[in-house]
């Protein structure tokens, strides 16, 4: 059987012990206090997980809440006018962002004059 602190015999006389000490009237809210503090433990434990959810909903919240996309949804025409400026700016500036990195549109890099 059972050897230690554990055996069924140990346990009937620790129950015993408590019953006399804390009496038929306690005891229940001890072991109902006990499993709330042990859930809540739990809980807290867990809710570190948690917690990274709720920061990348905010996240999302806060990108879907932008006045650009809470504008191209609740006006009519935003969304199109909108569209229609990135394409406006596209064939203004054909290079994009080549000019940034220092390519051309053919993929060469470009030459100063005071690089020659």
């Amino acid at each position: 059987m059972g050897t230690g602190l554990f055996a069924p015999t140990h346990l009937i006389i620790l129950g015993v012990i408590a019953l006399l000490l804390f009496g038929s009237k306690r005891l229940p809210e001890i072991g109902r206090s006990l499993g709330t503090g042990m859930r809540e433990f739990k809980d807290s434990v867990s809710g570190v997980t948690a917690a990274k959810e709720v920061v990348e909903s905010v996240q999302e919240i806060h990108t879907a809440m932008s006045p650009a996309n809470l504008a191209g949804a609740f006006v009519p025409g935003v969304k199109e006018m909108q569209e229609s400026v990135t394409a406006a700016k596209d064939l203004a500036n054909p290079l994009g962002g080549a000019l940034e990195t220092g390519e051309t549109a053919a993929g060469v890099e470009s030459v100063t004059p005071s690089q020659s």
